[in-house]
C-alpha cells in the first residue's frame, strides 16, 4: 500500500493532486478526513500557512473566523513535538490547557471530527508541518487508530517531500543562493566579520560584501542581520559535520 502511495506522491505535478492522494489514503485506512498543514516562516509575526484538507467546511470556516490557531492543542503539540500522537492522548501531554483545549476538541466532535491522530513534521528545511487523519465515527476503535500511526507517519513524510518539490516550482519565494553566497551567510551566522570571512574564504573583503549584499536582496532582507535570520528560518544554513 505505502509503496503505491509513495510512487503517486513522487509523480504528483500539482498541490491539488496531493489532496486527491490524501483522500485515497483515508479511504485505504477507512478514515473520513485528513488535514495537511505547513507553516512557512517567512516572518515570525506573520507566518504563511498552507492547508490541504477535506474537513467539514463549516468547521474550517468557524476555525478561521475565531482565529482558533491560538488555542488549537493539535497545532501547539505539532510545534513542540516530533512524535505522532492520538488525539485522545493530548490531554496527557505537557502544556495541555485543561478546559480550553477540551472545549476546542469538543467543538470539533460536534462537526464530526471524532477521533484522530496527528503526525508532526519538523524538516531541516525550516517549516513546521503536520498531517492528521480523522474518523467521523464516535465509536471508532482507538486501538485500531493507534495501529495506523506507523503508516500515517511514513505517508506524511512522502507527502511533505512532494509538497516541497511542487511548492518550489509553483510558489518560488527566494532565489537560489550561489555556493559562495551560502558560504558567506554560513560564516555570518557564526558571527564572523567581512574581514574575517575574507581570510577564511580566501577572497577580498569587498568580494565578501558583494556576496552578502546579494544575499540580502535575494532574501528580501533589510540588512545583514535580517538576512542571517531569514537564512536560518528558510533552512538554508545547516551545521557542518
Amino acid at each position: 500500500m505505502l509503496r503505491e502511495f509513495r510512487h503517486a506522491l513522487a509523480a504528483a505535478p500539482h498541490l491539488v493532486d496531493l489532496k486527491n492522494i490524501c483522500k485515497e489514503f483515508c479511504a485505504e485506512v477507512q478514515l473520513d478526513y485528513y488535514l495537511f498543514s505547513v507553516c512557512e516562516v517567512v516572518s515570525l509575526i506573520a507566518p504563511k500557512i498552507i492547508t490541504l484538507t477535506n474537513f467539514p467546511a463549516p468547521w474550517v470556516d468557524l476555525y478561521f473566523q475565531n482565529r482558533s490557531s491560538s488555542v488549537d492543542p493539535i497545532l501547539k503539540y505539532s510545534f513542540s513535538h516530533s512524535a505522532p500522537i492520538l488525539w485522545s492522548e493530548l490531554i496527557c501531554t505537557p502544556g495541555f490547557n485543561g478546559d480550553t483545549d477540551r472545549a476546542f476538541m469538543e467543538t470539533g466532535r460536534q462537526f464530526g471530527l471524532q477521533a484522530g491522530l496527528t503526525v508532526p513534521l519538523n524538516p531541516p528545511s525550516g517549516q513546521t508541518a503536520f498531517f492528521s487523519v480523522v474518523s467521523a465515527d464516535p465509536e471508532f476503535d482507538e486501538h485500531r487508530l493507534g495501529n495506523l500511526l506507523p503508516a500515517a507517519g511514513i505517508f506524511s513524510k512522502y507527502l511533505f517531500d512532494a509538497y516541497v518539490r511542487i511548492d518550489k516550482t509553483e510558489n518560488p519565494r527566494v532565489n537560489e543562493l550561489t555556493e559562495r553566497e551560502l558560504e558567506c551567510v554560513f560564516w555570518a551566522c557564526e558571527g564572523k566579520t567581512a574581514w574575517e570571512m575574507a581570510n577564511i574564504v580566501g577572497v577580498a573583503e569587498r568580494t565578501i560584501n558583494f556576496h552578502l549584499t546579494s544575499v540580502i536582496k535575494k532574501l528580501g532582507a533589510s540588512n545583514r542581520q535580517h538576512a542571517v535570520a531569514k537564512a536560518v528560518m528558510y533552512g538554508l544554513v545547516k551545521p557542518r559535520p
